[in-house]
């Protein structure tokens, strides 16, 4: 049957007709003028991004595959360990995962043991009645978990724990201590921070030298019990060469400013300048893994502030003695220490040639000070 166009009237009726209407357009059409595209117009759409993404399909994400419980009725009686008959056998694929779903069944009150691995496999052994129960659960959780696993970024610490390299600082500190024991206090005369021979002679060593005396043996060991263990933790951390480095800035940058708040007949010693150096590099080892969003803020800030707390117990002290000014000025200086080492390539930090380098330099600048200290 031919089409009638839509405006056409209804079959029996004229146009001027006996009353019967017309079909009513629904939707009236629009005059649109024919566009002709040219070259150009025709490179600047498919440059536009959003001429690619109406043709850019994505594919539908996969699911990752569930991991099943190892059917161990595929084993032979022998490669099954010798349990007792009230007891059965659940078959891990591996350490990792058999400690996992031992957590799992303890948190749902399920008892549970962990077989030492029995021919390469592992196994979970749990009580004859609770054993269906386990099956169920175990599976549950590898359903609900399937397309998550554990995240190593957040929580992940480069370097060591401790490092033992802490003694590379520790022995020449009590080395200088016990030559100027036996010197009867000679190298206290050549490498004292004095502020007058530092302006006025220009012995600018004695703010390096300093950091290595002291006045007696409690003050010796209060350095030496507080900054072995910071400095452990440092080079676990940072390296050996670069802790060492940092930690000898942010002592001259404690004596700096000890100097510029006394800069008339003031003397001081002691390695607590460097200390409090330490514990400054460690407040900010966090910032790197919280500005990544690895790390929750508030985790790096009660790190930064436990530091602090340690500072005004161990640094802030009402004795007249004590260089309130080296404490701070070593405290700030680590802080801007641990931000400079953060921004060092981690390649770079724990490299063993790179430390090996930075430990001889140490000891070269450190020896250079005391050959011109003894000098004069």
């Amino acid at each position: 049957m031919a089409e009638s166009p839509l405006h056409d009237p209804l079959p029996g009726s004229s146009h001027e007709g006996s009353g019967q209407g017309h079909f009513p357009n629904p939707r009236p059409h629009r005059k649109i003028s024919p566009r002709r595209f040219t070259a150009p117009d025709r490179a600047e759409r498919l440059r536009h991004p959003r001429f690619h993404q109406r043709r850019t399909r994505t594919a539908p994400k996969q699911e990752e595959p569930i991991l099943t419980i190892p059917d161990i009725r595929q084993l032979a009686p022998d490669d099954l360990p010798q349990i007792e008959e009230e007891n059965k056998l659940i078959l891990a694929p591996s350490k990792k995962i058999v400690m996992e779903w031992c957590l799992v069944l303890t948190s749902q009150k399920i008892e549970s043991t962990i077989l030492f691995p029995h021919k390469q496999r592992w196994f979970l052994m749990v009580k004859a009645e609770d054993y269906a129960r386990s099956l169920e659960i175990i599976h549950l959780y590898l359903v609900e978990n399937r397309n998550w696993g554990w995240s190593d970024d957040t929580f992940r610490m480069r370097g060591q724990l401790f490092n033992w390299g802490a003694f590379y600082w520790a022995l020449p500190t009590g080395l200088t201590y016990l030559l100027n024991y036996l010197a009867h206090d000679g190298l206290k005369t050549h490498g004292l921070m004095d502020s007058d021979k530092i302006l006025q002679h220009n012995e600018w060593w004695r703010m390096l030298t300093a950091t290595f005396l002291h006045g007696d043996i409690g003050h010796l060991a209060s350095n030496l019990s507080l900054g072995f263990p910071l400095f452990g933790l440092a080079m676990g951390r940072y390296g050996i060469g670069w802790t060492l480095l940092a930690a000898t800035l942010a002592g001259l940058c404690g004596n700096l400013l000890s100097l510029l708040i006394h800069p008339t007949e003031y003397a001081s010693l002691g390695a607590s300048g460097v200390v409090m150096g330490v514990l400054g590099i460690l407040s900010v080892y966090l910032m790197p893994l919280i500005s990544k969003k690895n790390l929750p803020a508030k985790v790096g800030i009660s790190a930064f502030s436990a530091s602090v707390l340690i500072f005004i117990l161990t640094g802030l002290s009402p004795d007249p003695q004590v260089n309130l000014s080296a404490h701070l000025g070593g405290f700030l200086g680590g802080i801007f220490a641990g931000f400079l080492l953060n921004k060092v390539p981690e390649k770079w930090i724990l490299h063993k040639l790179t430390n090996v380098i930075l430990t001889i330099l140490w000891f070269a600048i450190c020896s250079y000070c005391w050959f011109l200290a003894i000098g004069e």
